[in-house]
């Protein structure tokens, strides 16, 4: 359900683009991007280093284990959980405001292209 009403608020959000002026959508995009970096660089870093300093604190952590760590959350205690993923969720977020961002951009970029605007 959550998944169907992303897509359409994404769909609704790059058709309203069309209607808007094109430099507008450009500020748009903008501001989501540095948006979604302030907010996702700094706390995907932090939860990588709460979900490090949760899981050695009982035994070394696998050989490359930032590549795929949600595969670790099972580990963490149910005390553990809170501190960690509350990161994982904000920087989610970041991302999710990042590629919104991107999307935006794209979508000025196809009404440039198209000859549309300009």
């Amino acid at each position: 359900m959550i998944e169907t009403l992303l897509v359409v608020s994404i769909v609704s959000i790059l058709s309203g683009t069309l209607m808007l002026p094109l430099e507008w959508v450009l500020d748009a995009a903008g501001a989501l991007l540095i948006a979604g970096l302030a907010l996702g660089v700094p706390t995907g870093l932090w939860y990588h280093v709460a979900l490090r300093r949760a899981l050695l604190r009982r035994s070394p952590l696998p050989a490359r284990w930032w590549l795929n760590p949600p595969s670790l959350h099972p580990l963490l205690l149910p005390d553990e959980r809170p501190g960690v993923l509350r990161w994982f969720y904000l920087g989610g977020a970041g991302f999710g405001l990042t590629a919104l961002g991107c999307a935006v951009l794209a979508a000025a970029a196809v009404r440039l292209l198209g000859g549309t605007d300009g």
